[in-house]
C-alpha cells in the first residue's frame, strides 16, 4: 500500500513538472517551419546577390572614377605644356626685340598678368584691371624670378628650352584657378631677363566640372595636401593626413590609385567615400570621390525589393500556417479533450471522423483504443474491487479473530474503525489518510493475538505484572505487521494508540505532537468505546458521561484537537448508529448538552 501511494506521487510530481514546462503551439511550429522553407531561401539568395552587387559596383565605380582622375590629371598636364610653350615663344619674341617690353600684347582672357625682369633695372609689368595681386602670387613670382636669373643664360637652342611654372593658385574671394610660368629672356648667348605671367586656369576648372556632375567630386589638391579647388560640396584646407592624399603626395607624375575610406564630418559623425586619384607631372593631385552610400543606392534599392518579398513570404506563410494549423491542430485539440475525459475516467467519448486519411485513421484508432481501455479499466476496477472487499473481508475477520479471543470485547475493532474514520473525516483527512486510518484501527488491538489468554480473558482486574504483558500487544501487533510492507502505514496507528498526550503512555512514553495523529485518533476511538462498554472489571458508562469523561481527559490523555473533533461528530449525531450497534440491550442517546465540559 506505501510502495502504491508512494508511486503514486512520484507520478504526481513528474505530471506536474511537466505541467509546469512551456508548451509551444503547434501553430505557432508550423509557422516557424512554413517562415523558415520560405524565407531561408530568399535571404540566402539576397545575401549572396547583394553581396556579389556591391563588390562589382565598388569596383565598377572606382574604375570610372579612376578613369574621370586620370583624364583630368591629363587635361591639366596639356594645358599647363601648352602655356609653357606659349611663355617660351613670347620669352624669345622680348629677347629679338632687345628686352624692350611691349607687355600690353600679350594680355588677354587667359594670361591676366605679364612681367619682364631685366638683369639690370626695375621689373616692368601689366596687368587685367580685375586682378589682385596677392603677396603670395608676387613671392611666387620674385622667388621664380631670382632663380632664373641666378641660374645664367641658357646654352640650349629656344626650342629646347621650358618654362618654370608654379601653382596651382586661387585668386580672390571667387578662388579663381590660376598658374605662374617664368621663361628666360635671351638673345645671342646673353641673358637679358625673366619673363613672366599669370595664366588662368578657370575655363578648364569649368569644363571639368561640368563633365563630372554631382554627387561626384572632384579635388584639385596641391603638392603640400591643400585643396585648391573643389566641386560641389568638397572639403576645404588641408588634406595631408588623409590616407589616400598622402599616398598620391608621395606618388610619381601619373600614378593612380583607389580606396574607400571614412571621413569626419563638421558634426562630428563620419561617413564612407570611395576615392580614386591620378597625379600630373607638375605633382598635382586630382582626386574623385563619390560617398558609397549614394555608389551602392542601387544595392538599397535590392535589399528593400528582397525585404518587401520577405515580408510579402512571411505574410502568405502566416496565411499558410493559419490554414493548415486550424486543419491539423483542431483535429488533434478536439482528441486532446477527449484524452482529458478519458483520463477522468469518461470512456464514452468518441472521436469525429475526418477528411484527412491520416487524421481520421487516428480518430478510428483512438476510438478502438478508447473502448478497449474502457474495459480494460471496468475489468480492472471489478477486479480492484474484489481484491479490496477481500482484503477488508481478511482484515475484519482477522480483527473479528482478535475480539473472539476475548467475549467481552465482541465487535470493539470495528466499532474502533468506524468511530476513528469519523473523527478522521471530521478533522478533514484526505482519503488516503483515511484509507490507512480505516486498516489501522481495525487492526489496532491485532497484537493481542500474542497475549496468554489467561491474561487476555481474566474476570478481574490485571496485576502489575499482568499489566506489563499486557502492554507489549502494541509492538507485537506493529511486528506482525511490519512484516508486510504494504502495511507500513498503519504502523504509528498499531504502536502507539496508548501514548498520553502530556506523556506517561506506552510503549514509547511519547507527548504531545510526537504521537502520530493516526494514534491519537485510535485512542480517542478506543477509549470511547471501552468506556460506553461492559468490561469484566467495570460496567458500561452511559454515552453522556463518556463524552464528558473524553472531554476531562482532553489536553491530558487526549489531544485536544482530535477531541473536538470527536465532539463536533457526536453534536452532529454521526456516532448514534455506532453506539446502537454495541452489544447488550439497546440503549437511548441522551441530550448532547454538555458535550465539551
Amino acid at each position: 500500500m506505501h510502495d502504491e501511494q508512494s508511486s503514486e506521487r512520484r507520478e504526481e510530481r513528474l505530471e506536474a513538472g511537466w505541467e509546469r514546462t512551456p508548451k509551444v503551439p503547434l501553430f505557432l511550429v508550423l509557422l516557424l517551419v512554413v517562415l523558415g522553407v520560405a524565407l531561408t531561401p530568399l535571404a540566402l539568395f539576397g545575401w549572396l546577390t547583394v553581396r556579389g552587387m556591391r563588390e562589382s559596383l565598388v569596383t565598377a565605380q572606382q574604375e570610372r572614377q579612376l578613369q574621370v582622375a586620370a583624364s583630368v590629371a591629363q587635361r591639366f598636364d596639356a594645358f599647363l605644356q601648352q602655356t609653357g610653350r606659349e611663355a617660351v615663344k613670347l620669352a624669345e619674341l622680348l629677347g629679338s626685340r632687345g628686352g624692350v617690353p611691349a607687355l600690353e600684347e600679350f594680355l588677354d582672357r587667359t594670361v591676366v598678368l605679364a612681367r619682364f625682369t631685366p638683369v639690370r633695372g626695375r621689373p616692368a609689368a601689366v596687368m587685367a584691371p580685375e586682378l589682385v595681386l596677392t603677396d603670395e602670387l608676387r613671392d611666387a613670382l620674385d622667388r621664380d624670378g631670382r632663380i632664373l636669373l641666378e641660374s645664367g643664360a641658357a646654352p640650349v637652342p629656344a626650342a629646347a628650352r621650358e618654362a618654370v611654372l608654379g601653382g596651382p593658385y586661387a585668386l580672390g574671394p571667387s578662388r579663381i584657378l590660376a598658374v605662374t610660368v617664368s621663361a628666360p629672356v635671351q638673345r645671342r648667348g646673353e641673358l637679358l631677363g625673366v619673363f613672366q605671367e599669370i595664366a588662368l586656369l578657370q575655363e578648364l576648372w569649368a569644363e571639368v566640372k561640368s563633365s563630372v556632375p554631382p554627387p561626384t567630386r572632384v579635388l584639385l589638391i596641391d603638392p603640400t595636401g591643400q585643396v585648391v579647388a573643389s566641386s560641389g560640396d568638397g572639403p576645404s584646407g588641408t588634406l595631408a593626413e588623409r590616407g589616400i592624399v598622402a599616398e598620391l603626395l608621395r606618388a610619381a607624375g601619373g600614378a593612380r590609385g583607389a580606396r574607400a575610406y571614412e571621413i569626419r564630418q563638421p558634426d562630428g559623425r563620419t561617413r564612407r567615400v570611395l576615392g580614386s586619384f591620378s597625379t600630373t607631372d607638375q605633382g598635382w593631385g586630382v582626386l574623385v570621390e563619390v560617398d558609397e552610400a549614394l555608389a551602392l543606392a542601387p544595392v538599397r534599392r535590392m535589399l528593400e525589393d528582397v525585404t518587401f518579398g520577405g515580408a510579402l513570404a512571411a505574410g502568405l506563410a502566416l496565411v499558410a500556417a493559419l490554414v493548415l494549423g486550424g486543419a491539423i491542430s483542431r483535429p488533434i485539440t478536439r482528441l486532446a479533450g477527449i484524452s482529458r475525459r478519458l483520463a477522468r475516467g469518461d470512456f464514452s467519448v468518441d472521436a469525429a471522423p475526418s477528411r484527412v486519411r491520416e487524421l481520421d485513421q487516428l480518430a478510428r484508432s483512438f476510438n478502438r483504443m478508447a473502448r478497449q481501455l474502457g474495459e480494460l479499466v471496468e475489468r480492472f476496477r471489478a477486479g480492484a474491487r474484489e481484491a479490496n472487499a477481500m482484503f477488508l473481508g481478511v482484515i475484519r475477520a482477522l480483527a473479528d479473530a482478535i475480539d473472539e479471543k476475548d467475549p467481552y470485547t465482541k465487535g470493539h475493532s470495528v466499532r474502533v474503525n468506524r468511530y476513528a474514520v469519523v473523527i478522521g473525516r471530521y478533522l478533514g483527512q484526505s482519503r488516503d489518510v483515511l484509507r490507512e486510518l480505516h486498516v489501522a484501527s481495525l487492526l489496532h488491538d491485532v497484537g493481542k493475538i500474542g497475549i496468554d489468554d489467561a491474561i487476555l480473558k481474566k474476570p478481574s482486574a490485571l496485576t502489575p505484572e499482568e499489566f506489563e504483558v499486557m502492554k507489549t500487544h502494541t509492538d507485537r501487533g506493529a511486528k506482525i505487521m511490519g512484516r508486510i510492507p504494504q502495511m507500513k502505514g498503519i504502523i504509528p496507528g498499531l504502536r502507539f494508540h496508548h501514548e498520553r498526550w502530556q506523556g506517561g503512555g506506552y510503549p514509547a512514553g511519547l507527548r504531545g505532537e510526537e504521537i502520530p495523529l493516526q494514534a491519537r485518533i485510535i485512542a480517542v476511538a478506543d477509549a470511547f468505546d471501552a468506556m460506553t462498554t461492559d468490561r469484566p472489571y467495570q460496567n458500561a458508562l452511559d454515552v453522556e458521561s463518556a463524552v464528558a469523561r473524553i472531554n476531562d481527559l482532553k489536553g491530558i490523555a487526549f489531544a485536544p484537537e482530535v477531541v473536538e473533533a470527536f465532539n463536533r461528530a457526536y453534536e452532529a449525531g454521526e456516532l448514534d448508529e455506532i453506539l446502537a450497534s454495541r452489544p447488550g440491550p439497546r440503549r437511548v442517546t441522551p441530550a448532547r448538552a454538555g458535550a465539551r465540559a
